[in-house]
């Protein structure tokens, strides 16, 4: 009955009329609408993760927006006042092969400006952070049982459902080993991964891209590449010593591999503070972004930059009421 009544006040809140009123006060005092995504699949790919958003939805997102949007780049959207029409900028979080694979052709077709933000030190290792290993290991058919009670954490199952249903139970394994100290984080990555057995075939696993699709990607003048720390860390975690060092080997790397300035920034998991925004101001970077679900108003902090998260489970007409989040 919950579902049943939460579609349909979707259905009122997205109709023609209720909607362009709602619009339109949303987006009064010309807001900037920025969106965050992770990386784009195939539409029908078996990964149950929110972080990959297919293909098609995402083409169908970007025909909605180009109606009634000015589609640019996180520079134009900070520099350049308003054309007339609101504008919406598009933001990619990590570095996921599916940037390469899928985005950069869209890029290419649609005369799209991105921002992607990169965390560095999934290229060194040339395997993927902590979060990915975990979302590809509980892809598998059935039902997973997760103990982690020896560590002080919960138990969880995984599946047999597939879809948002797997996603959601998938997401509480995420946050608890958010919750726990850096020094334990990958181990207990790794235990969830030894539990869940062996790898599952049928999708491709989350994987960063290479050091050359990076390369191609960041030389695409459509492309702009932000730094999004080394480690992936969550910087309100640590200390501002062991942050500004992520940061730094994050910029320092990046400008080596792509040989562009980087002075974009995207705080991991969007966990920020005070103290962190003085530290990139000292470090010189022009723009931080964080998860917010909000529309950037034009006094918005440029080191605390509102974004809108999007991801697979996100409908169509979710997406529209997304875009006007106040």
């Amino acid at each position: 009955m919950k579902a049943a009544l939460k579609r349909i006040a979707l259905m009122l809140l997205t109709s023609d009329p209720v909607y362009t009123m709602l619009r339109k006060y949303a987006l009064q005092d010309d807001p900037i609408t920025i969106l965050c995504y992770h990386t784009l699949r195939p539409d029908n790919e078996p990964l149950d993760a929110w972080t990959t958003l297919g293909v098609n939805a995402f083409r169908d997102q970007i025909t909605l927006l180009r109606k009634t949007y000015d589609i640019v780049s996180l520079d134009e959207a900070l520099t350049l006042g308003s054309r007339g029409r609101p504008r919406a900028v598009l933001t990619f979080d990590d570095g996921e092969r599916g940037l390469f694979d899928h985005l950069l052709p869209i890029v290419e077709e649609e005369d799209l400006p991105v921002t992607v933000y990169v965390a560095t030190e999934q290229f060194v290792r040339d395997e993927p952070f902590w979060f990915d290993q975990v979302m590809n290991a509980l892809q598998g058919a059935g039902e997973t049982l997760i103990d982690l009670t020896d560590h002080g954490l919960n138990k969880w199952k995984i599946g047999p459902t597939r879809g948002k249903t797997r996603w959601v139970q998938i997401g509480l394994v995420l946050e608890a080993l958010k919750a726990t100290s850096m020094a334990d984080r990958d181990r207990l990555a790794a235990e969830v991964v030894a539990q869940a057995g062996p790898a599952t075939d049928g999708f491709t696993p989350l994987h960063p891209m290479t050091l050359v699709q990076l390369k191609e990607l960041a030389a695409h003048p459509l492309v702009t590449i932000g730094a999004h720390s080394h480690g992936h860390e969550l910087l309100d975690q640590i200390s501002i010593d062991a942050a500004r060092i992520s940061v730094a080997r994050s910029r320092e790397l990046l400008q080596d591999w792509t040989q562009q300035p980087v002075y974009h920034f995207a705080y991991p998991n969007g966990n920020y503070t005070p103290a962190l925004m003085a530290m990139l101001k000292e470090e010189g970077f022009a723009s931080a972004t964080i998860l917010e679900d909000r529309l950037m108003r034009t006094d918005a902090p440029a080191l605390s930059l509102p974004r809108i998260g999007v991801g697979r489970y996100d409908s169509f007409a979710r997406f529209k009421l997304r875009l006007i989040e106040i």
